[in-house]
């Protein structure tokens, strides 16, 4: 469970949520497109920190149900979108019987969680065989990339991430093993609330071992901010080459599983 005091400075303010809209207002990310494309078809749907609840509204008018552990983002949830459930709730111990939902999505959550991996085992639970699972994030685990609080060598990170995803290309490690990093509460500015810092292979990897099959992912290159440096305009040239590991560092993460039936 996230700090009290990070609940209490950024997550229980108003303006924290008029700035998260603005991001849950983007219609043309792949990850978005991927969820609109599989909610025509869901017949449950569960969003996993929901916040006020726009993307969820702009999923579905009628059959979606949002958790979120600010009681601030519930309460605007419900009055922005009185047609939907909204229910505050802790995302590592979710109120909900096992294959509950169709479709189950996390949305620049991750990122925000002191152990993602209890909340990830939690959303394979409750998916119903044959059920979606998508997972949206920035891809701050990238060897080239780092969180906003990310206070080490960024050198030290890209040498030793890329030693590390070579290694796990032969012996693959069912861990996420993400870097723990220090979020800023005193005050907020985007993503300084960061806890975790997701990378998409270790996800991958990770998923693989959880009664699940892989059916699409990206690090999404084309989120690429403008005015990247020489350096990144290289990686990203070996990525649209298709070579290991760089198509696994691109600025955002999107997996995409669906949970196997049971033998």
């Amino acid at each position: 469970m996230p700090s009290l005091r990070l609940i209490k400075n950024i997550w229980e303010k108003e303006k924290y949520y008029e700035m998260a809209k603005e991001g849950s207002l983007d219609r043309k990310h792949f990850g978005v497109v991927l969820l609109k494309k599989m909610s025509r078809s869901a017949s449950s749907i569960l969003d996993l920190g929901c916040g006020e609840g726009t993307r969820l509204d702009y999923l579905t008018n009628k059959k979606g149900v949002g958790v979120d552990i600010s009681q601030v983002a519930i309460n605007l949830a419900r009055s922005s979108h009185p047609h939907l459930k909204f229910i505050k709730g802790n995302l590592e111990t979710l109120p909900f019987k096992d294959e509950s939902f169709d479709l189950v999505y996390s949305a620049f959550t991750l990122e925000h969680l002191n152990k993602p991996k209890k909340v990830i085992d939690e959303a394979i639970r409750i998916t119903k065989p044959g059920g979606n699972l998508v997972f949206i994030a920035p891809n701050y685990g990238s060897p080239n990339r780092a969180s906003p609080v990310f206070k080490g060598s960024r050198i030290r990170k890209l040498v030793n991430g890329f030693l590390k995803d070579v290694v796990g290309h032969f012996r693959k490690v069912e861990r996420l093993d993400w870097l723990k990093v220090q979020p800023q509460t005193s005050s907020y500015f985007q993503d300084s609330d960061t806890c975790v810092e997701p990378y998409i292979r270790s996800l991958v990897q990770y998923l693989e071992g959880k009664g699940v099959s892989i059916k699409n992912w990206s690090s999404c290159w084309e989120e690429e901010l403008p005015n990247p440096s020489l350096l990144q305009k290289l990686i990203a040239g070996l990525a649209k080459l298709r070579i290991y590991p760089f198509t696994f560092w691109g600025p955002h993460l999107v997996v995409h599983v669906q949970r196997n039936y049971l033998k």
